[in-house]
């Protein structure tokens, strides 16, 4: 007779790697949410700013398990290897968890001020956190996919 819950029957059994399963959320979220900031610059509808904000803040909250589950994966998967492509995937993540959350409470504070000035840093910032999802995905890329 087994003590072990399902859950952990299942990932025992499927063998599940939850950094993979965690790592397209955040770049989706931060996806939708600049498309609907596009939206709400050519349509002035105030709902699609409503919903850029709401996405940006879900890829925010998915950015900390996907972070920690990566770190994980390095500590237990690569034994902590510490080569220039952990690093930067390293600091690349706590770059990008930094500006979601610095964008997020600018967000707050600005939500009654002028739009333009919020979409010109939503603009910078999102620009950011773009070049960072496309490094990280190339560096995993590498990571899994040697060449």
């Amino acid at each position: 007779m087994s003590t072990s819950t399902p859950l952990h029957r299942i990932v025992a059994r499927y063998n599940l790697h939850w950094h993979v399963i965690f790592t397209h959320f955040p770049i989706s979220f931060f996806m939708v949410s600049a498309g609907f900031m596009i939206l709400h610059l050519f349509t002035d509808t105030e709902c699609f700013e409503l919903a850029g904000f709401v996405s940006l803040i879900a890829g925010t909250v998915v950015m900390i398990p996907t972070t920690i589950s990566g770190w994980i994966t390095w500590k237990s998967k690569y034994k902590g290897a510490s080569t220039s492509l952990f690093r930067y995937k390293i600091r690349i993540a706590f770059a990008m968890i930094a500006l979601s959350i610095i964008l997020v409470i600018v967000r707050g504070f600005l939500v009654n001020t002028e739009h333009t000035i919020w979409h010109f840093v939503f603009g910078i910032v999102f620009l950011l956190l773009f070049i960072g999802a496309m490094a990280e995905g190339y560096y995993g890329g590498r990571l899994n996919h040697r060449i």
